[in-house]
């Protein structure tokens, strides 16, 4: 019985996280980017996400997962707030302020996030 109970408990942990786990199917197949200064920023998990004020509103950056953010060198001392970032990656496609990014650029420096994803 308590294995049972275990496993339950197991397969609800995981149904939280794969809701909470962004995947690409709500977003755009065209590349898009959004420039703005960071007002916040988070990189832990299940992915990292960079709030962003852009002129046309704020914007969540999603990231990538923390050992992706963690190879590409990215930490958070490279982004306090108000610092210039360039999210290149996907829109979501219902309209959402909300991009998935593949590179993020602060200054000279860009991020690679997914390098597979070229």
């Amino acid at each position: 019985m308590k294995a049972l109970s275990l496993a339950a408990v197991l397969l609800a942990l995981g149904a939280v996280s794969a809701q909470a786990h962004h995947g690409w199917a709500g977003y755009s197949d065209q590349e898009g980017s959004v420039s703005g200064a960071v007002i916040s920023a988070d990189l832990g998990s299940p992915h990292g996400v960079i709030k962003v004020r852009t002129a046309q509103g704020v914007w969540d950056v999603m990231l990538a997962p923390p050992a992706a953010i963690q190879r590409s060198g990215l930490t958070l001392q490279a982004i306090p707030a108000g610092t210039q970032v360039t999210a290149r990656g996907h829109k979501r496609i219902d309209g959402g302020s909300e991009i998935k990014t593949e590179r993020l650029v602060v200054g000279d420096r860009t991020y690679d996030l997914y390098p597979a994803r070229q």
